[in-house]
């Protein structure tokens, strides 16, 4: 789910549906698209990873609407209870979405035929969540594990935290990783490993071209080439420089 701008689909988000339980609800853009599917489905609670403006988009809608009880982290539900405040970017590409109360995860999500655990993990934002279907070896990551090898980051994410992250998914032991991009790994756990290897592999990087003189934007053409035109997009709140400085090298 995600709006075209210039004639493509930028940070597009995906909702999951297993056995009546819809993880994420997507954009406020395209809250109404949603709804048309969920009318044709079985859905009986929904649940947000966290309370970023793509993944809770359509809340309050299906909250009202079609009667569908949500659930969030303590800490997600008293953010989006209130509006957020966003960039233009966001508003732009997702929307912003209407404040929703919602109710507070346990430690389970309960469907008809399966039990969800709920993970915190606190790192692509403190208030995240993952689910595991254990019986599957089935991990729900959100927006904590979306791709291998990472190259551009928010501002203000600590890499630091993305490893702990990682290795808290990575005890788990999952087979299958079900990213909010739509992307599924099928090596779960293979993975995990070559995401924690890689960080530790750029931060050497990034920490030796430090100690040399190099300053963030001169370390980024120097690992990967380019900026991403990302950044200028979204006033830098997006970007590879974002990255290299998520990490922390007195540690």
């Amino acid at each position: 789910m995600g709006t075209e701008i210039r004639g493509r689909v930028i940070f597009s988000v995906c909702s999951y549906l297993i056995d009546g339980l819809l993880i994420d609800t997507g954009p406020h853009n395209t809250r109404y698209e949603l709804v048309d599917f969920i009318r044709e489905q079985k859905v009986l609670v929904a649940v947000n990873t966290h309370h970023h403006v793509d993944h809770v988009g359509g809340n309050r809608v299906i909250s009202e609407e079609l009667k569908i009880p949500i659930l969030a982290s303590l800490e997600c539900a008293s953010i989006i209870c209130n509006r957020q405040n966003i960039f233009p970017y966001q508003r732009e590409l997702w929307g912003e979405p209407q404040p929703c109360q919602v109710s507070v995860l346990g430690e389970n999500v309960e469907t008809e035929h399966f039990v969800f655990q709920v993970i915190k993990t606190g790192a692509h934002s403190e208030d995240h969540v993952v689910f595991l279907l254990k019986e599957k070896g089935w991990l729900f990551t959100g927006d904590e594990f979306l791709t291998e090898n990472p190259n551009s980051a928010r501002k203000g994410e600590d890499n630091e935290k993305m490893v702990q992250a990682l290795k808290r998914m990575l005890d788990l032991s999952p087979e299958v990783l079900f990213t909010s991009s739509g992307r599924i790994y099928w090596d779960g756990s293979g993975s995990l490993r070559r995401a924690i290897a890689y960080y530790g592999q750029i931060k050497e990087e990034v920490c030796k071209l430090k100690m040399a003189g190099f300053n963030s934007q001169e370390i980024v053409i120097r690992l990967f080439g380019s900026e991403t035109p990302l950044k200028e997009y979204t006033d830098g709140q997006f970007s590879r420089q974002n990255f290299v400085e998520g990490f922390n090298c007195n540690k």
